[in-house]
């Protein structure tokens, strides 16, 4: 049998071709490495059967602290303190300790509070003991959800400091260089002019030019700094969500784009990249307390037209049938797909740090508490900018005998804009009162001297 090109189906992602994110049913999450010139690579542990984590959740829960390895409804955490903790540390010469760096196991962060009269901000949420699983992502024992990191806090805390001018919006990308797209588009027209496929092998001959083609893949973060973890949870959920609308990593109950699309042109680009989006953020009537309600994470999609020359234009419309299928499915599955992949719920996490910190920059907390960041928000004194930054990923190419033919790289990334999460038709004025009783019901007073979270 012969195939013409009008038969095969090619997919382009920003993706690395080698990486190994996989479901539950596979037993294992993959990590990250970045090498020396900034490229992303593979790095992942097989689990089959899932007892290697099972150990290491014995073993931490059976190190840490009683009290910290319990499950809590709300977890307290006091801005205040915990910086005067780390303080008393660094001054005597002592490293900071895990319960610091995972903060004291808070799994999300759904309350913020003032008090004015103490001088103190204080953060609360659920919490959990917590262990670092095969591939090094912290995660809470019972949930399995992500841990909320000390590091990603403090980027969020400096993307809204007190003075100077905040961040208008954090987020990732990751997309073809102009001259990729002219190359691949000028290969694409030369295999439609002369090849007529007769075997699969061909189909991969013809995948792997346009892989060539189209070259390396650029990275680029905004709002935070690219060397940063909070940078490398961005990337690192951008790219692996690419791998599962490719259908190259599953997820029982999410549609891949690739199982949707029928046919399409040579010239399109399909953008997906997620989006904070909450039910309502309650604010009490004395604008002290905060409290996020319906936190989740929203996958959109756009799509642009790319000419010969490698120049991208957005089109009209909100996106092709198959794209929007994958975005409504993976939105609908989120949760599901994070207890799969905790870099989800990492970027669950960073998106609610930085609505948090939005929150608390806007509502002016700092001068209200009188309460001053001063080492915490001070990179010499307080290093987080102390990963390897991503700069390319190589491009992945699917290939698939399925309808018409479509030539189709994928762009997109993350983007978190806190005045859009922070809109008045999402903020909501608490006139029960509840808000600022929970907030009432919180003392600091009969805390420790060097206590700086409790239940």
């Amino acid at each position: 049998m012969k195939w013409s090109l009008v038969k095969l189906l090619l997919v382009v992602a920003a993706c690395v071709a080698s990486f190994g994110f996989s479901t539950s049913a596979q037993g294992m999450q993959a990590g990250i490495i970045v090498d020396a010139e900034g490229v992303l690579r593979n790095r992942s542990v097989a689990d089959p059967s899932g007892q290697l984590n099972r150990q290491r959740a014995g073993q931490a829960v059976a190190s840490l602290n009683q009290d910290l390895a319990k499950v809590s409804p709300l977890r307290k955490v006091s801005l205040g303190r915990l910086q005067a903790e780390i303080k008393r540390l660094k001054d005597s010469g002592q490293s900071v300790p895990e319960d610091i760096n995972f903060l004291a196991g808070l799994t999300g962060i759904t309350h913020v509070f003032c008090y004015p009269e103490s001088g103190d901000i204080v953060l609360a949420g659920p919490a959990e003991g917590y262990f670092a699983d095969v591939n090094g992502h912290v995660r809470g024992v019972q949930s399995g959800e992500a841990t909320v990191q000390l590091q990603d806090l403090v980027a969020a805390l400096r993307a809204f400091p007190k003075q100077g001018q905040s961040k208008t919006f954090i987020g990732c990308s990751i997309d073809p260089t102009q001259e990729g797209l002219a190359r691949m588009q000028n290969y694409v027209s030369s295999v439609v002019r002369s090849v007529n496929l007769t075997s699969p092998n061909q189909v991969n001959q013809i995948a792997e030019g346009v892989r060539q083609s189209l070259g390396m893949q650029t990275v680029r973060v905004d709002g935070v700094a690219a060397n940063t973890h909070m940078a490398h949870v961005l990337v690192e959920a951008d790219y692996r969500m690419k791998l599962m609308g490719l259908g190259l990593a599953r997820v029982e109950g999410v549609t891949a784009y690739i199982d949707k699309i029928r046919g399409g042109s040579s010239n399109g680009l399909v953008r997906w990249f997620f989006a904070p989006k909450y039910d309502c953020v309650k604010v009490s009537q004395n604008e002290l307390a905060m409290t996020l309600e319906g936190s989740a994470v929203e996958l959109l999609t756009e799509n642009e037209i790319v000419d010969q020359l490698g120049n991208r234009q957005e089109t009209e419309g909100e996106g092709n049938i198959p794209s929007l299928a994958f975005c409504r499915s993976f939105t609908k599955n989120y949760k599901k797909i994070a207890t799969v992949d905790p870099v989800f719920s990492e970027l669950s996490n960073v998106m609610d740090l930085t609505i948090v910190a939005a929150f608390i920059q806007a509502k002016d907390f700092y001068s209200v508490s009188g309460l001053s960041l001063e080492l915490l928000g001070d990179e010499d004194q307080f290093p987080i900018a102390t990963f390897q930054t991503i700069r390319q990923v190589e491009s992945v190419v699917t290939a698939v005998f399925k309808g018409g033919r479509l030539i189709t790289p994928v762009s997109g990334g993350v983007s978190i804009s806190p005045r859009n999460a922070l809109k008045e038709s999402v903020i909501a004025t608490d006139e029960t009162g509840q808000t600022d009783k929970l907030r009432d019901t919180i003392t600091l007073e009969n805390l420790g001297e060097n206590q700086w979270w409790w239940d």
